[in-house]
């Protein structure tokens, strides 16, 4: 009897967890009466994950349905790569409480994932479930994107230093390097000291084509070159490196913002250091193979022996 006594305490602690384990809702299923469903009802449709095109069109047709629960709201929630996101709440009418259908188009204008959760939620505004689906879009490569590339100050005793860039590959070149390689160069960066009498000593940074009627810098010799006939809009200053991020997505995108300015310089004029290839400046240009692209300068500065140079980086169609 003791021995039965002792293991009372035991014998009631496990039939109150059994009963906890019956009455609890599962986490993986507690959510199942919800049901999201894709309709293939245009050209442009997709039911399931897709891989499509910088430019193309795309509509998921939805139905959300509820076994139980009236629903007085269903969420569009969609979101990417780059840590942003879009939720659209749409409220339901009397006889779309049970099931509701709808429709989301958009044109692809951003490189990369973007995933598209559909669910409900009941007139207290509680999660009611998302069927456990989504869809994801995947936007195939439209742009390339060339980061850090160091473009000195040009000097006459220091003809192997990198002041030439070719904006189709990326690749910087010195102008030792760069008659072989003329065909492919874009610009050249040119340097004078800034107009402003307080600061004397600084520089300011400016780019040219090759096609430019006028070589500002005097001691290099372009004339055996090829000349590209690459154009630039004006310099945009102080633009923020998170719209360099989060607006030019895709090639479709650059080319759009591009287009709202004119491309048709060959050089930028900077005379104080407060303007030319300043940080956080964006040009826009336009390759003679008609691709448009973004050029971000991210930094002036030295490196460790002391020789000035900037730092940029480019977007460029595919």
């Amino acid at each position: 009897m003791m021995k039965f006594k002792r293991y009372l305490p035991i014998f009631f602690t496990l039939l109150a967890f059994s009963a906890c384990k019956v009455e609890s809702e599962n986490i993986f299923n507690m959510f199942g009466d919800i049901e999201v469903t894709f309709q293939n009802s245009s050209e442009f449709a997709v039911t399931q994950d897709a891989v499509v095109n910088d430019g193309d069109s795309v509509h998921i047709y939805f139905t959300v349905t509820s076994a139980k629960e009236d629903m007085y709201s269903v969420v569009v929630d969609s979101t990417n790569g780059t840590g942003t996101w879009s939720t659209v709440t749409i409220d339901t009418e009397g006889n779309e409480r049970r099931s509701f259908s709808g429709v989301r188009k958009f044109k692809m204008q951003r490189d990369g994932k973007v995933t598209f959760r559909f669910y409900a939620r009941d007139f207290k505004d509680e999660y009611l479930g998302d069927g456990y689906t989504s869809i994801t879009i995947n936007a195939r490569p439209s742009f390339d994107h060339f980061v850090n590339r160091r473009l000195y100050a040009p000097n006459e005793n220091t003809p192997e230093l990198p002041c030439f860039l070719s904006l189709t590959t990326g690749r910087s070149y010195s102008y030792s390097e760069g008659s072989s390689a003329s065909a492919q160069i874009d610009f050249g960066i040119d340097t004078v000291l800034t107009a402003d009498p307080n600061n004397p000593t600084e520089l300011v940074y400016n780019l040219y084509s090759t096609s430019v009627e006028e070589y500002p810098v005097s001691f290099y010799d372009l004339s055996g070159w090829t000349q590209r006939e690459t154009l630039f809009s004006v310099p945009i200053y102080n633009y923020s490196n998170t719209n360099y991020t989060r607006v030019l997505v895709s090639g479709s995108k650059i080319q759009e913002e591009a287009e709202k300015l004119t491309i048709d310089r060959k050089q930028t004029d900077g005379i104080l250091h407060t303007q030319g290839l300043t940080p956080n400046t964006l040009l826009y240009f336009l390759t003679p193979e008609g691709k448009y692209g973004a050029l971000y300068v991210t930094q002036s500065t030295q490196d460790t022996d002391g020789k000035p140079y900037i730092n940029v980086h480019v977007k460029i169609q595919k």
